[in-house]
């Protein structure tokens, strides 16, 4: 992805930077929710790896992600599809999982 210009890689340049200790390490944010906004968009980045053949891959839902990562998002995306992981091997299910109650 690098390779292709999709990825820059992290640097402080490229990343919101916190501690717990010392606040906001690469300040001056953008926005005074940029966190929040950088956190958004990292959800929808990882959604949108739904897209397959064609489709956008577009969500249309409500999502609420607390604690989200990219790890977590990727997840829900192969609970999505129906794929799983196991031993380091990806493997599709016969059925996706409804998520309707």
């Amino acid at each position: 992805m690098r390779n292709l210009g999709l990825i820059k890689g992290g640097s402080a340049e490229t990343a919101i930077i916190c501690s717990a200790s010392g606040g906001w390490l690469n300040p001056p944010l953008r926005y005074d929710n940029e966190p929040c906004r950088h956190k958004v968009l990292d959800l929808i980045g990882d959604m949108s790896l739904l897209a397959q053949e064609g489709n956008q891959g577009l969500l249309v839902a409500h999502i609420v992600a607390y604690k989200g990562g990219h790890s977590l998002h990727t997840e829900f995306v192969r609970c999505l599809l129906g794929i799983s992981q196991k031993n380091g091997t990806i493997v599709a299910s016969q059925e996706a999982h409804s998520l309707e109650p």
